[in-house]
């Protein structure tokens, strides 16, 4: 039978009432007999980069209206952005044991793995923070691991930005250039960079965007680095979500010359928040 290119086929979907876009996405993503989430693969190859936000909003709301499962939107967003097949690049991960404390509300899923990171929900109140400021032009992450962020903010903003994502490991890195590369995203770049030894490689970006990037032990040279940004008259906004421990929170809300914006509820992540701050 002939297919119809995913791309056509998903504009061609979304071109029509909610109801026909909701049954679509129902007939294109199952519940196997092992109870695991599946998607007709075919449907999710070979679409166009700005397409994909209008994927997305489709899924969040249908979503919305109740009408389909919403375990399946991550795993939806993560297929689109091309964040699978990673377990190679979180080895330490996977010990028996360890599989993120049982802590499955925002994870990555994938055959037989999971990564811990920050859900979409708590994203999209990044980006709105960021669509409602004129004077952001450009984004770091410190400890970009696989890149959901900063393709996903990429993806939504309502605005280009440079983006810069710093990680530690190498092979994650590649994998996140090669997501940039094959979605033309020349704004969007990845760079393998230890920033606790070198702080000069994130000086002088409009906004510092902060999820577990460091280990408990180096939370202090990390505010370290921003004190001495704020010493030297650096403006910048820094977004944070809290992730395992408070003391990177307690730190970044006592940083002299570090003022508090906004302070939410993370929508998905129980006891946490999500930060915003200013100098």
């Amino acid at each position: 039978m002939f297919f119809q290119n995913s791309d056509k086929k998903w504009k061609k979907v979304l071109a029509a009432p909610i109801d026909k876009q909701s049954k679509f996405l129902n007939k294109i993503c199952k519940i196997n007999k092992r109870d695991s989430l599946v998607l007709t693969e075919r449907y999710f190859d070979g679409i166009d980069y700005p397409l994909m936000a209008e994927i997305f909003k489709s899924v969040k709301t249908i979503i919305s209206r109740g009408e389909f499962d919403p375990s399946f939107r991550d795993l939806i967003y993560d297929r689109l952005l091309r964040i699978i097949n990673i377990e190679h690049l979180y080895p330490e991960e996977y010990e028996e044991g360890n599989e993120c404390n049982g802590d499955d509300d925002n994870v990555i899923f994938g055959e037989n793995y999971h990564v811990y990171t920050a859900c979409y929900d708590d994203l999209d109140l990044l980006i709105s923070f960021i669509n409602s400021r004129n004077d952001i032009k450009s984004v770091c992450d410190l400890g970009s691991g696989t890149g959901r962020a900063l393709l996903y903010m990429a993806l939504m903003m309502d605005k280009k930005l440079d983006y810069l994502g710093l990680e530690l490991v190498d092979e994650r890195v590649q994998f996140t250039n090669s997501v940039s590369k094959h979605f033309k995203l020349d704004h969007v770049k990845f760079q393998t960079c230890d920033f606790l030894e070198n702080p000069e490689a994130f000086a002088g970006y409009d906004v510092y965007y902060l999820y577990d990037s460091v280990g408990t032990e180096n939370v202090p040279r990390l505010v370290s680095h921003f004190k001495e940004l704020i010493d030297s008259g650096s403006k910048f906004y820094l977004l944070f979500i809290s992730g395992w421990d408070e003391i990177m929170l307690n730190s970044l809300d006592n940083l002299p010359g570090l003022k508090k914006l906004e302070s939410h509820t993370s929508r998905k992540q129980e006891g946490r928040v999500v930060n915003f701050y200013c100098t």
